[in-house]
Parts: structure tokens; sequence; C-alpha cells
């Protein structure tokens, strides 16, 4: 939704800023007050070319920004147009034109003379049928199915690219998977094996420190163990006399009675070391080729047997390739039986759809005096396979039109006018309601019509201004009538310069210039009367 505008520097508009109605906002002047400069500033964001005329007598740019809203999520739109260059901004970035028009795109939809026309891409029109068809269930379940169908089809590619280097990689896996093996190591081999080497090279300097050890602590004339037999009964008698010397006493004795275990279990272990130089050497050759292959692989022994797993797994699926492929292929087949079903549901109720939506906008467009105009969905049926699937289903959906008797319906974008392109998304707009808001800008809507049309027409903005924000140019008071927010353009020329403004009326405001609209100059109370009548039916259709 458009919510804010701020236009400098534009052809006569010097500084306008606009706060819009999410709803229907119309736009009213006398002729020749730049009506539709707003419309052409707004599309400043949607077409590169800018004439630098436009650029205000004696500035030097002109300055479009707009900020458009969507419940909490809010973007800002810029773009300053100078003699020499032009800027694009989002949300104050600086951007490329592109990235500003793909934006602005996505935001708004313009129907007039000479504007990009939503409705002039033929791709469009499935999106109207199919709403109108309410096949929007259906379109999901066909995309979900695309989206299977699509990753098996990759699946199948996969394989196959991996079959033509089948060979290739097969020795590759089983030269991997048989350097790791030849290890054959467990998890924390490697730490046990480096254990057990570090025992073998020292087993003379274990010996010799052992015996050392258990000669002071147990074995020697001059022992711990023999001085402490000596001074315990040393301590004995000092307890007799000092009875809290007897935790001492108790303390002396429990290392006295370790002496010999620890003793016994210094000798035991370096008893048990005999040095095996064969063993040794073929224990350091595991290490060294541990190690080459943990630099090789760039991992411990751990991450090593864990890739020789995956290796293997690897393996055993590449040795069932074929089986894989002819498994994909009939799953393949399978998803596309069912696009073809999906897609047929699909056709059946576009052609059931197609024929009743000719006959809704041909009835609507009658009542906008286009009473021998002919609308036509033209469907081409194509039916699907592998190389042309789509989300959107397979056939092809374009509308044909023709304004005069005798004249064969055709492409939009060859036989249409602006004007007749006007009333024709207006119709269409007020019969397919959007799935989201969007902002649609009129002009040139109601050109050459009056009366019970006009009554028409602005019964259609007002509805399609339920779920949608809607701003118009008009020059007609059955129209203004139904606005939610109206907007007076005027023009007046001071220091021979003419400057347009633009202003929001009230209510009496509004009732005022729907009198000038239905009058002219000559506004009295019956005018104003009418005019009050008038806004007021408006107010109690909607």
């Amino acid at each position: 939704m458009l919510s804010h505008l701020k236009v400098e520097n534009f052809a006569v508009v010097e500084k306008v800023e606009i706060d819009f109605s999410p709803q229907l906002n119309v736009f009213t002047g006398e002729t020749g007050a730049g009506k539709s400069i707003l419309i052409d500033a707004i599309s400043l964001f949607l077409n590169r070319k800018t004439n630098e005329r436009a650029i205000r007598t004696g500035k030097d740019r002109l300055r479009v920004e707009a900020l458009f809203s969507d419940g909490e999520r809010e973007w800002v739109l810029r773009r300053e147009v100078g003699h020499k260059k032009s800027l694009c901004h989002v949300d104050g970035e600086m951007v490329p034109f592109t990235v500003l028009q793909d934006k602005a795109v996505k935001l708004l939809n313009i129907y007039g003379q000479n504007e990009h026309v939503f409705l002039l891409n033929a791709a469009n029109h499935r999106l109207f049928l199919d709403r109108f068809a309410e096949n929007t269930t259906l379109l999901e379940r066909l995309s979900g199915v695309v989206g299977r169908l699509r990753a098996a089809l990759k699946e199948r590619d996969d394989l196959k690219s991996q079959q033509d280097q089948l060979q290739d990689r097969l020795d590759l896996i089983a030269f991997q998977i048989g350097e790791i093996d030849k290890l054959n190591m467990e998890p924390g081999d490697d730490e046990a094996l480096a254990q057990r080497a570090k025992i073998l090279s020292s087993s003379e300097d274990i010996l010799l420190r052992a015996e050392r050890v258990v000669e002071d602590l147990y074995q020697g004339e001059a022992s711990l163990y023999a001085l402490l037999a000596d001074r315990i009964r040393d301590i004995e008698y000092l307890r007799d006399i000092y009875p809290d010397l007897a935790s001492l006493h108790q303390d002396l004795e429990g290392f006295y009675r370790l002496l010999p275990e620890l003793s016994s279990t210094l000798m035991s272990k370096a008893e048990a070391v005999e040095y095996d130089e064969k063993e040794l050497n073929a224990i350091q050759e595991r290490l060294h080729a541990l190690a080459r292959l943990k630099a090789k692989y760039g991992c411990e022994l751990d991450a090593l047997l864990e890739k020789r797993d995956r290796l293997a797994e690897e393996r055993d699926r590449l040795g069932h390739m074929e089986i894989s492929i002819r498994e994909v292929e009939k799953r393949i087949e399978a998803l596309l039986a069912e696009y073809r079903g999906l897609n047929g549901e699909i056709r059946d109720r576009r052609l059931a759809s197609a024929r009743r939506l000719s006959e809704v906008v041909e009835t609507e467009l009658e009542k906008l005096e286009m009473k021998r105009a002919r609308f036509v969905v033209d469907q081409q049926v194509v039916e699907p396979g592998l190389d042309n699937l789509s989300d959107r289903g397979t056939d092809r959906i374009e509308f044909h039109f023709s304004s005069n008797p005798g004249q064969t319906p055709g492409p939009l974008k060859e036989v249409i006018s602006g004007g007749e392109l006007s009333r024709l998304m207006l119709v269409l707009k007020s019969i397919v309601e959007d799935q989201k808001s969007s902002t649609y800008i009129f002009d040139e809507i109601d050109s050459g019509i009056g009366g019970k049309t006009a009554q028409f027409v602005g019964e259609k903005l007002k509805k399609i201004s339920r779920s949608n924000q809607v701003i118009c140019i008009s020059h007609l008071p059955q129209i203004v009538s139904f606005a939610d927010r109206h907007f007076l353009i005027d023009k007046e020329v001071r220091d021979d310069q003419t400057f347009s403004s633009t202003r929001e009326l009230g209510e009496e405001g509004t009732v005022e210039e729907i009198a000038r609209l239905m009058a002219g100059r000559d506004v009295n109370h019956n005018v104003l009367e009418a005019a009050r009548n008038l806004r007021e039916a408006a107010r109690k259709r909607f």
C-alpha cells in the first residue's frame, strides 16, 4: 500500500506531500491543473527514461519519494532525476534502477494510457482465470508434485553422472579403504600404541630407577623401612608420655606397612618390561603409517575410521547404481502420471471457468458502454512432459478482445486501446478478488463515460478498494462520491510561474467539489443538495 508520497520540482509541482487512504483515493481538479502529473511522478519508479524537461524550470533536479507499507513492514523508494544523472534508493540504500523498478513493479499496478500495464503481459491472464476458477488448492498440489519431480530428476541425473565416472571412483574408494584398513586400528589404539612404544624404548631406565627406589625404600640396609622400624619404637616411647601423639604413631605405622607393598608394585612393573626391538619397530611403523594418513586426510584416528565407514557406504551404493537409477525412474514415472492427472483436472476447470468468465466480463463491459465488446479466454492445450514442467500447468492462457462488431477477437496487446484496457481491468478486478493487498492506480478510467456508466465505474472502484488500495483520477461526480479520501489539485500562476498544489478535502469540501463537477461554475443551493445526496447514497451502498 502506498502510504505517503512526496514530489519535488516535477513540472509545475514545486513540492507536494500526500497521505493516502488504504482504500479509495480520488483526485480531481480543473483541466490543466496537473492531475496526471502525480501519476507521471509515481511512474518514475517504473520507467527508466525521463524527459529532463520534467524538471521544474530553474531547478537542478526533481525528486519523488514514496513510503509503502504492508502491516508492520515498510519500504521507502526514492528517485532523483537531474540534468546529467539519475539516483535511485530503496530504504535509504543507493541501488541500480533495475532494483528500484523490480520493487516498484511488485508494489504498484498502474492502468492508463501509455503506462506499464499488467494486463498486457499474457502470463498474468492465467492468474485471473485461476482465481476465478478457484484453482488455488489444485495449483498448490501441482506445485508440490513439480518440486518432487524436479528433485527426482536431479537425483537421477546425479546418479547417471556418477555412473559415468563409476569405475574411477570405485578404484579410488577401494584404495582409500585399503590404506585405512591396513592400519588395523580401533578407536584409542593410537594412544595405546604410543604408550607401549614409550615403555619399550625406556625399558632399561624403568628397571634401573625402580631397583633404586626399592633399594632406598625397602631392601637396603640403610633403607627407609629399616630406619622407620627404629624410629617407631622412639615414637611409641614418646606416645606413652604424650598420649596426643597417638595419631602420629598410627600414621608412621601405616606408612611403614605400605613400603613393602609399594616396593613390590614397582618391582613387578619393572620386571614385566622385557625389551623387544622387533615389537618396538613394528609399533613405530604403525604409528608412522597412522601419522601419514592423519596428515593426508587432515583428521585424527576416530575421524579417519568414520571416513572409512562412509567410503564403504558409498562403495555399496555405487555398487547398486543401476538398481538405484531404475528405482528413481519408476518414481519419476509415478510423479509424472500424478502431474498429468492434476494438470488435466486444472485444464477442465479452466475450460469450464473460461466460458463463465467470458460471459460475466462481457455483461459487465456492456454496463461500461462497451455493448458490442467480446472477451474470449484462449486456452491452448499443451500436453505435459518432463521437458515442460511448470507449477502453473502446461496449457497457455491468453485473453482475446474485440470492441467492434465483425472483428475477430485478438490478443490484448495487439487490439486494445488504453481506455478499453483500463475498463477491462476494472471489470476483472471487481470480479476476481486478489489474494493479497496491492495498490492500483487508474488514469483515464472515466474517459468518455457519464450517467449510469459513471455510477457503475464508481461502484466497481469502491468494491476493489475493499481489499486493495485504489488511486483514481476522475472528473465525474459519481466516482468522487465513493471516495474514502478526496484530493483537489489546484493550479495558480505567480510571478509568471505556474504552481500546482494538492490538498485533502474534508467532507464539506468534497460535497462542494462534487457540486462543481455537476454544475461547473453555476453552483447553487439545489446543486449542493444534490451533491450531498449523491455522496450520502454512495456511502449507504458500501
